[in-house]
């Protein structure tokens, strides 16, 4: 596991789940200085909300491998685990 890696406790309709975070520390937005982390635990917090006001939609994931300036690219296939 890398040394920067976090382990974040998440509630969900079917419990807390252990969530790993890697490359906790990397900054995403440089001038505010936001790193992964910052943005994890955001997301934790307003999840619910987040949830309930897209009414259960699907959400897409848009990735940038190299940073907020870098390439990015739409993830279309979910990560091993993600709920239905």
């Amino acid at each position: 596991m890398s040394s920067d890696a976090q382990i974040l406790p998440v509630d969900g309709p079917h419990g807390t789940r252990e969530v790993r975070l890697s490359s906790a520390a990397r900054v995403l937005w440089p001038e505010p200085k936001i790193t992964k982390l910052d943005l994890a635990r955001y997301i934790i917090d307003v999840g619910e909300a987040f949830v309930r006001a897209n009414g259960d939609r699907p959400v897409s994931l848009q990735r940038f491998s190299g940073g907020i300036d870098g390439e990015q690219f739409f993830s279309k296939n979910p990560p091993k685990g993600a709920p239905d």
